[in-house]
């Protein structure tokens, strides 16, 4: 068949590669001038020789968990096919150091202290307890129920999809308005809590894993490993979608930006785009109403990121040196975190600040000059207990609002979504298909787009198992008629290994 995919994100990239290993012709269409959607690694100028200066602007980490083994086994399958000079490393993404600093109302205390805060007012029977043990007492439960069986779990969680987490802890858990303030405050953004029930607990799930990757050189690499596979005259880029119009015969035609006279024709289309995307394509069929208000309605949180250039990693000096991990603060910066590359060098390094819901909203009215000012006057509040001047270290920034970017940010729905959109958004419209991780159970991450991506090219196959990338190169087993076959069954474990750097490993029974 010939295939085309709207979209050169993780999904769109993954749904392509399995078609191609599957034989049949791929051709994407990518609205930016790169692949990757919100994965996106940004490069700042060397200040010094052999040095690699950049920081995440979009997907940062990975959890070392079996709910991201499809994304391991990616990793080894690009690693297997890719260039010596595009194989990928993975190296420890260090999501908490014992020295991450936070600091509420004017103080700055340990992480370990947290429950020492003045001033916040609580009620009595909620003192003496840090807003990460106060949700621990709550969600715990909800995230061994995912642990012991995923499936089950969610369809438990869904029975409270019509509640937001704010309404779960102040009706059913009875917590006063001030608890549930201080707790999304310490552990999340502001106004997060008004999401879905089923949307906090599953992210919290994520959080709960100890160990953590990312990739060694940022984390763009993947989308561009991954597109070094396919072939170039095929993947078009800076050519976003004007009109999708479904042929008398079933096979459906796309317009671009730039030839609005000229149009190319599929057997079939996947859609890899989030709503907001699909939603400014011109011309497109009228699908029916709930796939159209899912496509209007779907919510997704916005994300801020700015990257701060500096003269030296002056974070990893002084008396509480921060090797890695994150600090959290009521200042309008909210989350700083620390690299977890190149720790201990003696070159300039970048600081990461980050904010997403409201806290990022309000960061979008403000110009670009001013958000740069006021994050550097934020971070010379926070290191004010130091001999730091942060505008004599500061070099350069770069930010990124992704709700003004065509990615737009990540999928978190609101009260009620999971039931209404969870099952009509992914459903094919005749010869028109949909992926991306807006579409899956696991939102925000890029497990979630290959999950997706690989249910609907199952889909779209009439496959009823069908292989993930990386998942197809088991070794037989011993004694097997023919040795020399590449058995296609599915993974018999979740072991992670430490190094996919390397080729195919033997899976552990």
């Amino acid at each position: 068949m010939d295939i085309g995919i709207v979209g050169a994100g993780i999904a769109g990239l993954y749904a392509a590669l399995l078609l191609r290993r599957e034989g049949h012709k791929v051709t994407i269409f990518e609205a930016s001038h790169r692949v990757g959607g919100r994965i996106y690694t940004h490069r700042f100028p060397s200040l010094f020789e052999d040095e690699d200066v950049y920081y995440e602007a979009g997907a940062m980490r990975i959890p070392r968990s079996s709910l991201h083994l499809r994304f391991y086994q990616f990793i080894r399958y690009l690693n297997t096919h890719v260039s010596r000079q595009k194989k990928l490393e993975l190296i420890p993404y260090i999501l908490e150091h014992q020295n991450n600093d936070f600091f509420v109302r004017g103080q700055k205390v340990r992480l370990s202290e947290s429950d020492q805060i003045k001033d916040l007012d609580l009620p009595e029977n909620f003192r003496g307890k840090s807003a990460r043990a106060l949700l621990a007492e709550v969600i715990t439960p909800w995230i061994q129920m995912l642990n012991d069986d995923f499936d089950k779990g969610f369809e438990k969680i869904l029975e409270y999809d019509e509640i937001s987490f704010r309404q779960y802890l102040r009706l059913v858990c009875e917590w006063p308005h001030v608890v549930i303030d201080f707790v999304e405050l310490m552990a999340s953004q502001t106004n997060q809590y008004d999401l879905s029930f089923a949307e906090i607990i599953v992210q919290n799930l994520d959080f709960d894993t100890k160990e953590w990757t990312t990739i060694r050189g940022g984390m763009s690499r993947l989308p561009e490993a991954a597109a070094s596979l396919l072939d170039r005259t095929n993947l078009h880029l800076n050519t976003p979608i004007t009109g999708i119009t479904e042929l008398d015969d079933g096979r459906i035609s796309l317009r671009s930006f730039g030839n609005p006279g000229d149009s190319t024709i599929f057997d079939k289309v996947i859609l890899a785009i989030p709503p907001a995307a699909l939603h400014n394509i011109d011309d497109r069929p009228l699908w029916p109403f709930m796939k159209q208000q899912s496509i209007r309605a779907a919510h997704f949180e916005p994300l801020y990121k700015i990257g701060l250039h500096f003269r030296t990693r002056f974070w990893e000096h002084g008396a509480r040196p921060s090797f890695g991990g994150q600090s959290m603060t009521d200042l309008r910066i909210r989350w700083i975190v620390y690299p977890s590359n190149d720790l201990g060098g003696d070159g300039s390094g970048v600081l990461l600040l980050y904010s997403w819901m409201t806290d990022a909203s309000r960061w979008q009215s403000i110009p670009r000059k001013q958000r740069v000012e006021l994050a550097l006057d934020d971070l010379q509040t926070f290191f004010a207990d130091s001999s730091v001047n942060i505008r004599d270290q500061f070099i350069a920034a770069h930010d990124v609002m992704w709700s003004c970017e065509n990615a737009t940010g990540d999928a978190m729905f609101l009260p009620g979504q999971f039931s209404r959109f969870g099952h009509v958004a992914k459903l094919q419209e005749g010869n028109v298909y949909f992926a991306g991780e807006h579409l899956s159970r696991h939102h925000t991450w890029m497990a979630g787009a290959i999950d997706s991506a690989l249910e609907t090219v199952a889909s779209l196959l009439g496959r009823q198992d069908m292989a993930g990338l990386g998942e197809e190169y088991i070794r037989p087993k011993e004694g097997a008629r023919d040795e020399g076959t590449v058995n296609l069954c599915r993974s018999i474990s979740y072991v992670i290994p430490p190094h996919n750097n390397l080729q195919y490993v033997e899976e552990a029974k």
